[in-house]
């Protein structure tokens, strides 16, 4: 009977001590992906985004979307829809008009003008995200993390000095990914 009891308390223990147990953490899909597809962007940024991957050596670039590790695309905002009323009927308010208003700037803010994000294709979770900013960043201004959420200043700058900048902050932030990670990489 003790002996009974003797196992049944190194069984529940046991139990108990294999249910306290974690999985372990998923590496961040930046760390171990290698394959990359790069959606196509405006301006042929997803080009010049592509090369200076290449260039980089982290990840293979490809042109189709499937069994990729990652996911490189844009979206740029919509502009809300003003309506006017022009004789009992709503039309957007700037058609009919020779040259559009300029849309309102917000100040010390900037106009987004698109953002990037790489995604997991798998979870389809935001892995890094550059927001696009069409203005020049101020002499007093901190400059921005790497990320997981970055801002890029563009204004001025050309398509391939802007993938250029885009792709050293993305090499950034998977840097300092790499050094907190217990993952070995090449």
């Amino acid at each position: 009977m003790v002996r009974l009891g003797v196992v049944f308390i190194v069984v529940l223990a046991t139990a108990l001590a294999l249910g306290q147990q974690t999985a372990p953490k998923k590496p961040n899909e930046l760390v171990v992906g290698k394959l990359v597809y790069v959606a196509p962007i405006p301006s042929d940024l997803d080009r010049w985004i592509g090369d200076f991957l290449q260039q980089w050596g982290k990840y293979k670039v490809t042109g189709n979307p499937e069994g990729v590790d990652l996911v490189i695309n844009a979206v740029s905002p919509e502009k809300d829809m003003e309506l006017v009323m022009r004789g009992g009927v709503p039309q957007p308010r700037d058609e009919g008009r020779r040259f559009p208003r300029p849309s309102p700037r917000k100040e010390g803010k900037g106009i987004r003008v698109t953002s990037i994000s790489v995604t997991d294709w798998v979870t389809n979770e935001v892995l890094w995200q550059a927001d696009i900013l069409d203005r020049k960043q101020k002499k007093d201004e901190a400059n921005p993390p790497a990320g997981p959420h970055t801002t890029i200043f563009a204004r001025g700058l050309t398509p391939d000095q802007l993938a250029q900048k885009i792709a050293a902050k993305l090499r950034q932030y998977v840097s300092e990914l790499e050094k907190t990670s217990a993952v070995p990489t090449h």
